[in-house]
């Protein structure tokens, strides 16, 4: 019931003000994965599986992933630092353009022993056979690159349709491949190349010449 409808009326500010006065302060909500019941319980499966691992057999794993790259900086919220004194400055404005300006799909992946070779994603979309021809490229350019091979490599990639096809399924195991079958979904969070995609974002958004179009950007990249 509100404070109003008990005849204590209170500004929305008065509210706020006493808020901060025993310290609770507004945050924004964190943006993560929608976890159901059915998703926490297949993460903790999992972790128990493999809370035993050592560093070796981590070493092992390639890590996989796509990212979406803005041309006009991510899609979450931008803060900066003014005083109260302060008139709004150029620095201080995120800039939209009209269809948000465009940008691309990036998939790669990440070895013990470095980066792995990073391809467009063109129209942002891919089918199982497009993944396919991926994982036969910039997968296979990898590997030899770094010298490993599937005797000594686990490949990881998430829950999506076109990685868990039955072709794409059938095609890693006709070439030989091994791979993580048991990756719990809404996980990001446990796949370290998340870094690298955070890192990768961050060096593009200070460079002082900021990409204009989507040529510009992938050389850039």
């Amino acid at each position: 019931m509100k404070l109003e409808e008990l005849g204590h009326p209170i500004s929305y500010q008065s509210a706020i003000n006493v808020l901060h006065s025993v310290e609770i302060y507004a945050e924004i909500k964190k943006k993560k994965p929608l976890l159901t019941e059915k998703h926490k319980k297949a993460r903790l499966v999992w972790a128990k599986k493999h809370q035993y691992w050592t560093v070796h057999d981590w070493r092992r794993v390639i890590f996989s992933d796509e990212t979406k790259i803005n041309i006009w900086g991510s899609d979450g919220c931008k803060y900066y630092w003014k005083r109260k004194c302060d008139h709004l400055q150029p620095q201080h404005i995120d800039v939209t353009v009209k269809h948000g300006g465009g940008g691309l799909m990036l998939g790669s992946c990440i070895t013990s022993e470095g980066p792995g070779y990073a391809c467009q994603i063109y129209d942002g979309t891919m089918n199982s056979e497009e993944y396919q021809e991926i994982l036969g490229t910039s997968l296979k350019d990898t590997m030899e690159y770094y010298g490993l091979n599937w005797e000594t490599s686990v490949f990881q990639h998430d829950n999506d349709p076109k990685h868990r096809s039955k072709s794409t399924t059938q095609w890693m195991k006709d070439s030989g491949m091994i791979y993580i079958d048991d990756w719990p979904s809404q996980s990001p969070d446990l796949n370290p190349i998340e870094h690298i995609w955070h890192h990768l974002k961050l060096k593009l958004s200070i460079q002082k010449t900021a990409p204009t179009d989507l040529l510009f950007l992938l050389s850039a990249l």
